[in-house]
This record gives C-alpha cells, sequence and structure tokens, in this order.
C-alpha cells in the first residue's frame, strides 16, 4: 500500500519599489509535515500470520453494549492479552486478530492501546512475571519487546510508538518491527462494532459445532452492530458464482439451522429464529435483527461448543 503524499506549497512574494528605495521580500517559513503514515497493520499483520481469518473489533463500541463483557470472555482477543495486565475492554481502542483458520492456535494481534505512559514500564514489567517461565526483556523502552511463555506456547509481546501492541508467535519475533511506519487500523465504515473477514470459509472456519461453508462461497465478509436496546443486527456477505449463489444460499440457510437447533421427531426446537441467505448475481447475503434475549442464547451456545 503507497504512502499517502503530502504535497509541498509555494509562497511567492512579489517585489515591489518606491522612489528608489532599497526593495525587500519576507518569506514565510515554511514547515514541512510528515506525511500520513497509512493504516495498514491489518494488511501487514495477515501478511505475518498468512491469515485468511480476521477480525477487526472496535472496542469503543463494544464496551457500552451490555453483552459487550461476554462477547469478549468468548474471543481470542481476551485469550491473547491475558497476563498482560491489558484490560481489552476498558485499555483497548482498537483491535484486529488473524490466523490461518478457526482452529488454529497460531494468530497475530495488533492493537491500539491507551495506557498512559506512566504506566507502561510495570505493565511490562507484569509481562515479564506472568509468563511461565518468566519473560526475557528482548529490548526496552521505547519499543518495548518481550519474549514470553504462556500455557507452553511462545509469543512476542511488543508496545510500539505511539500506542501500539503487537502479540505474535515466537517464530515472528524479528518481524516485529514491520509494523513500525504503521498508522494503525482503519475507522469503521458504518455503524459496525464487528467486522470479520475470511477466506475459503468451507476450510478455515471449520471446527467442531460450527456450520458447514459450501466450498463454492470463497470469502465471506460479515458485519454485527450492536444496539442500544441491547440486541444485534448481523449483516454477512459470501460471494460465490452467479450459477452456483441460488444452491449455496439455501445450503447455508439449512448448514446454519441445522447448527443452531435439535430435531425431536418431527419437531424442531431452535436456539433462535433461523437465519436465511439470499442471492444475487455471485452473492449471498443475510440480515438478520436478533433481540437482547437471542443474543443470550447464542453467547450460551457459543460458551458451550468452546467449553
Amino acid at each position: 500500500m503507497q504512502l499517502n503524499l503530502v504535497l509541498a506549497f509555494i509562497v511567492a512574494v512579489g517585489l515591489s519599489g518606491c522612489g528608489g528605495s532599497e526593495s525587500s521580500a519576507q518569506v514565510p517559513e515554511v514547515v514541512a509535515k510528515e506525511p500520513e503514515r497509512p493504516k495498514d497493520a491489518p494488511l501487514i499483520a495477515k501478511q505475518l500470520a498468512e491469515g485468511k481469518i480476521s477480525a477487526l473489533i472496535f472496542m469503543d463500541r463494544v464496551r457500552k453494549h451490555s453483552a459487550g463483557p461476554k462477547v469478549l470472555d468468548l474471543g481470542i482477543v481476551k485469550e491473547m492479552l491475558a497476563d498482560t495486565g491489558l484490560d481489552p475492554l476498558n485499555d483497548i481502542e482498537r483491535a484486529f486478530v488473524t490466523g490461518p483458520g478457526a482452529s488454529s492456535q497460531r494468530a497475530v494481534l495488533f492493537a491500539e492501546h491507551t495506557v498512559p505512559e506512566d504506566r507502561i514500564t510495570a505493565l511490562v514489567q507484569n509481562v515479564v512475571r506472568q509468563s511461565d517461565p518468566p519473560g526475557e526483556v528482548l529490548r526496552g523502552p521505547p519499543n518495548w519487546k518481550v519474549r514470553v511463555q504462556k500455557k507452553g506456547r511462545g509469543g512476542v509481546f511488543a508496545l510500539l510508538p505511539p500506542r501500539f501492541v503487537v502479540i505474535v508467535p515466537d517464530d515472528l519475533a524479528d518481524r516485529v518491527d514491520e509494523f513500525a511506519l504503521t498508522g494503525g487500523l482503519p475507522g469503521p465504515i458504518g455503524e459496525e462494532a464487528v467486522h470479520l473477514f475470511v477466506e475459503d470459509p468451507s476450510t478455515t472456519l471449520r471446527a467442531r459445532g460450527a456450520p458447514h461453508v459450501p466450498q463454492s462461497i470463497s470469502s465471506v465478509d460479515a458485519r454485527a452492530i450492536l444496539r442500544g436496546d441491547g440486541g444485534v443486527t448481523i449483516q454477512a456477505t459470501g460471494k460465490s458464482t452467479p450459477e452456483q449463489a441460488g444452491d449455496d444460499a439455501r445450503r447455508l440457510t439449512r448448514s446454519i439451522d441445522d447448527a443452531t437447533s435439535v430435531g425431536i421427531g418431527p419437531f424442531r426446537i431452535r436456539a433462535f429464529r433461523p437465519i436465511v441467505f439470499s442471492a444475487s448475481d455471485d452473492l449471498v447475503a443475510t440480515k438478520v435483527d436478533l433481540s437482547s434475549a437471542e443474543v443470550e442464547q447464542i453467547l450460551s451456545l457459543a460458551g458451550t461448543l468452546i467449553r
């Protein structure tokens, strides 16, 4: 991604003379602006992790919602930030996490934090203590980098100016500085609190209890809007082909219904209302408004699957 260029401007001051007096010109000092850094942290993270399933989370929107804490309790962001001293709900404004697939243990996290400068050293010391065995400081301030062990897996925790958090697998320790020139994470496109991007979803979303996704769907773009009434609006679009989209929409509708309901004789008991996909050209899409009660049911179901 190319850097945005800031065009320089030239101020010309005309010389003037009067009655033979000496002419002069004052040229105002021009202060060059530093080029705006591209908000390409998601692209860098995906390249490092070979990420095919990614989530961009706007914590300032999540924390205002009644289900916010429960959503984060189930997410990989909280897991990756565990034992760092960072509270994902209150210390993080935006976070991006990416990995090869839903069942993979390999992931890269990039986040923008709000921790005051006078708390940084204590935070790093806490990261070192919480590691088992204790962490190793690879580099000091202001570009902190610490090697840690957690649940038998190694990783690197880094804090980069101005307010970036990076967590990568241990074998990517030398590539943390690829984030040094980024401008961070992009803002939301609309009202979404979570934006999910999935490539090759039939493979990358394969996990215990997860709905089956047809192989002909090459990618999925999904957004979650957290409403003020405690409910959630889900918008999801999958890329198929004009010939296959209609069948894919029917198969995906049935697959999600099977994964979230139980058949008893001629009856079917559903955890929440059916999510119906429709086809248009080469796309399959759905939009569903879930009530606060349905959100609670989904979170309970997700918690059961994770356990």
